[in-house]
């Protein structure tokens, strides 16, 4: 982008009598100039990434109190999805998605989650602007400024009805039973000089992956995954001690079977409030229907 001298720049020099000063001010100006036309590029890129992506995304405020939390953004995936429009729903809130068949307790574990900063993912029934059905799966994060502080949502968002014979043939149940299933687990590690070890399973563990939580703690979480994954997990746990999150896709055994189910794990360091280190690593399961 070619810079152009602001009205601004021209009035300090005109104050300025000294050469070389207006010299290193003009260029001053010009890094500067330069710094934000490459950074509205990224950001327009990015906003065109977004704005065309097939799913859903809405970037809503932080409170979650009625009337909030009310909608900033929503891209073309969500007018797709839904059939409103942008200019139908910034300043609304996503409750404009739910009806009759929202399941409430869903929403409570949310909300829950959401207050706690968490992230959350889940599934429930929402309505299109046309009052049709569809099963909506959310995965939704905190969005942070520089300070580390919350101050926004942004939820993705899949139509997964389709999948609803998927559901049938994978899980053997009916996809009502399984939208009340729970969708994600937690595990805690720690380390010491003989390497990682698992602390933590709740109970969601068993319920989501079939596997037992005793096999963890005696034999370690290699036990449950495919032999070709648990240099994975290492990697992102030895990442995580040193402060990264990371996210895998891992294959974790099916119980009474050789076929294994792909579960969306991400592993995150957690400081001690003592002394502000890595004390701990919390990993998020989740697991997601996939196409056959």
């Amino acid at each position: 982008m070619k810079y152009n001298k602001s009205f601004e720049l021209d009035d300090i020099k005109k104050i300025i009598k000294d050469a070389d000063a207006q010299i290193r001010l003009e260029d001053a100006f010009k890094s500067q100039a330069n710094e934000i036309a490459s950074l509205k590029h990224q950001l327009d890129l990015l906003e065109s990434a977004i704005r065309n992506d097939y799913d859903s995304i809405i970037i809503t405020e932080l409170s979650l109190e009625k009337p909030g939390p009310k909608i900033v953004y929503v891209n073309d995936g969500f007018t797709r999805m839904t059939g409103y429009t942008k200019q139908e729903v910034l300043g609304k809130t996503p409750r404009i998605l739910q009806g009759e068949k929202t399941d409430r307790s869903i929403l409570e574990r949310l909300k829950r989650r959401l207050i706690e900063g968490q992230a959350f993912f889940g599934h429930t029934i929402n309505y299109r602007k046309d009052g049709s059905e569809f099963i909506n799966q959310w995965d939704i994060h905190p969005l942070m400024n520089a300070q580390g502080e919350v101050t926004h949502w942004v939820s993705y968002q899949r139509d997964v009805t389709e999948k609803k014979e998927t559901a049938k043939a994978i899980f053997n149940t009916d996809f009502g039973t399984l939208l009340k299933q729970r969708e994600e687990f937690i595990l805690k590690f720690s380390k010491d000089e003989l390497g990682f070890n698992c602390k933590y399973i709740n109970e969601a563990f068993e319920e989501v992956t079939g596997c037992s939580s005793d096999d963890i703690f005696e034999k370690g979480l290699a036990s449950v995954i495919h032999p070709d994954d648990v240099a994975m997990i290492q990697n992102a746990l030895g990442n995580a001690f040193e402060g990264k999150t990371v996210s895998e896709l891992l294959r974790y055994k099916i119980p009474n079977s050789t076929e294994y189910q792909t579960i969306y794990q991400s592993f995150s360091p957690v400081k001690d409030d003592t002394n502000n280190k890595i004390s701990t690593v919390k990993s998020v399961g989740k697991l997601e229907l996939k196409e056959i």
